[in-house]
C-alpha cells in the first residue's frame, strides 16, 4: 500500500512573499539534503544555466552535507530555506513553482513526490525506476547536470500543462488518502477474517 497525498488545487501567494518569491519565478527542490537525492547534480545544472529566476532549496541545512551545499553553491539565484514544516507554506512553494526537481534515486513511493504532484507542480525527476513507476510519461527526466541545465533553460510551466493534469488525476485515482485508507481498512478486515 503506497503513501498518499491531499490535492492542493489553490494556494495563497502571501506565503511566497515572506521568502521574497513570486509565482513561477523560481524552480524548487524539496528533499532530505543527502547525496543520493542528486542535489549537487541539480544545483550544478542550475549554475550552468543562464536563467535569472531563483532556485529554492527546502531541506535541513544544519547537517554536514547541508553546510557543504551552502558553501559550494554561493550564487545569488540560489535560496536555501532550510527545513519548512508549515504545510501551507510548503504547499504554496510547490503550487507556484515553475519547475519542481525531484532528485531521489532510491526507495519506493516518495511522499514529497506525491505531495508535489498533488500541488500541480511540473516535475523534473531523476531518471530511475522508482520515479518512473509513479510518474510514467508525465514528467521531464534528467540523468546529469547537462540535462538539468537544458530543462531549466527551455521549460516553463503553463497552468494547463498536460503532465500537471495527468499527475493530479493519478493522485485522485490512486494516491488519495481516501483510497489509501480504504486499502488499509480492507487489509485489516481480511486479516481479521482469516
Amino acid at each position: 500500500i503506497p503513501y498518499g497525498a491531499d490535492l492542493c488545487l489553490e494556494s495563497d501567494k502571501k506565503f511566497l512573499f515572506k521568502y521574497g518569491l513570486y509565482p513561477y519565478q523560481y524552480d524548487l527542490l524539496v528533499a532530505r539534503l543527502e547525496p543520493e537525492n542528486n542535489i549537487n547534480q541539480i544545483l550544478d545544472g542550475f549554475i550552468a544555466s543562464d536563467v535569472k529566476r531563483k532556485f529554492v532549496v527546502v531541506g535541513n541545512t544544519n547537517t554536514k552535507f547541508g553546510l557543504e551545499l551552502i558553501s559550494k553553491f554561493q550564487d545569488d539565484r540560489i535560496l536555501f530555506l532550510g527545513y519548512v514544516n508549515e504545510m501551507d507554506s510548503l504547499n504554496s512553494l510547490r503550487f507556484f513553482s515553475n519547475l519542481y526537481f525531484h532528485g531521489h534515486s532510491v526507495g519506493g513511493t516518495n511522499p514529497s513526490l506525491l505531495e508535489a504532484m498533488a500541488c500541480g507542480a511540473l516535475i523534473c525527476a531523476h531518471d530511475n525506476i522508482f520515479n518512473k513507476s509513479i510518474l510514467g510519461e508525465d514528467a521531464f527526466y534528467f540523468s546529469n547536470k547537462l540535462d538539468v541545465s537544458n530543462l531549466i533553460q527551455s521549460t516553463l510551466k503553463t497552468e494547463d500543462h498536460i503532465f500537471v493534469s495527468n499527475n493530479l488525476q493519478k493522485i485522485t485515482k490512486g494516491f488519495s488518502w481516501k483510497n489509501i485508507i480504504s486499502q488499509y481498512e480492507q487489509f485489516f478486515t481480511d486479516c481479521l477474517n482469516k
